[in-house]
């Protein structure tokens, strides 16, 4: 009677963990005695491979207390200490198990390693990375991941990569330096696909600016007007001229334009705004006001 009962217990479990109805003939004369035993290892190994995700998740947005972190780790055989880097990988269009299949098999090779699908857009890569592993070989890893999904899966993703960490409990901290990344090279860097929170240059110092800071410098230097006014032509000239480091002939040659050509549209701008892109002070002011105004666009305010 109390092997009935115990079977009916783990079945009951398996269906909780797994929604799955498995259908048993309890008053059949013959029942191995070790059915209850084995229903519960599959529960078990259901609930440690679909949980291990879920874990992740909560790992990595802190909803795990430092208290629990560890048994927990221990429970899912995931180190607590070793060199580890984020990627979060962000699609532009819903993803699946294609692209989940594809990360999964190229790139978790160890215990170490850990994958995690956040939502229908993103994906954790967890990666065990060597001491000697430097910037450039993570970054080599990160083109390596767009390639492959747009390869195989014609998936358009960007990347943002956190810091090395060392400690599992760090995990939080990472997942929110890889986010920042790719928000802030979704604002000032959109056409490159990999975004790495040692690499954001100027656009982390903008990014971090007081709206109201960043208002009065755009006040400053437009008045009431803004970089949004200019029209395509002369933001196509403001941006070739940046690109070619204010070379005035490299500029007209990208362009296919005069040089001469040139020189009047820039001599134009200068009147308008009182910055001559030909002075570097003015090409510089310019720059982070168009940066300022794009961080500004990117926080939803104008």
């Amino acid at each position: 009677m109390d092997s009935r009962y115990e079977l009916e217990r783990t079945l009951a479990e398996l269906k909780k963990v797994t929604g799955l109805n498995f259908a048993l003939d309890l008053n059949a004369e013959e029942i191995p005695e070790d059915a209850a035993e084995k229903i519960g290892m599959l529960t078990a190994a259901w609930r440690e491979k679909y949980d291990r995700a879920n874990f992740i998740r909560n790992l990595l947005y802190g909803n795990i207390s430092e208290a629990d972190l560890y048994a927990a780790a221990s429970r899912f055989h995931i180190p607590e200490h070793g060199r580890r880097l984020l990627y979060v990988i962000e699609f532009k269009n819903a993803a699946g198990k294609e692209q989940e299949r594809i990360l999964k098999q190229m790139f978790v090779t160890g215990s170490s390693d850990q994958f995690a699908v956040l939502d229908e857009k993103r994906m954790i890569l967890i990666k065990s990375v060597a001491p000697k592993e430097n910037e450039e070989m993570m970054r080599s890893r990160a083109h390596t991941i767009v390639d492959m999904l747009n390869t195989e899966a014609l998936s358009d993703a960007r990347v943002g990569i956190s810091s090395p960490i060392e400690k599992l409990k760090d995990m939080p901290a990472a997942f929110r330096d890889a986010m920042l990344s790719l928000e802030i090279g979704r604002i000032f860097y959109s056409g490159e696909k990999v975004h790495s929170f040692s690499r954001l240059g100027i656009g982390r110092l903008i990014h971090d600016l007081p709206e109201k800071s960043c208002r009065l410098f755009i006040r400053e230097v437009f008045g009431d007007g803004s970089p949004d006014d200019f029209d395509e032509e002369t933001t196509q000239i403001i941006g070739a001229f940046f690109d070619n480091n204010l070379n005035i002939s490299e500029t007209a040659r990208q362009l296919y334009v005069h040089r001469n050509t040139l020189v009047y549209r820039l001599e134009k701008l200068h009147q308008s705004t009182g910055l001559d892109l030909r002075n570097f002070d003015d090409a510089v002011v310019l720059k982070i006001a168009m940066m300022i105004a794009t961080s500004l666009k990117g926080r939803g305010t104008k």
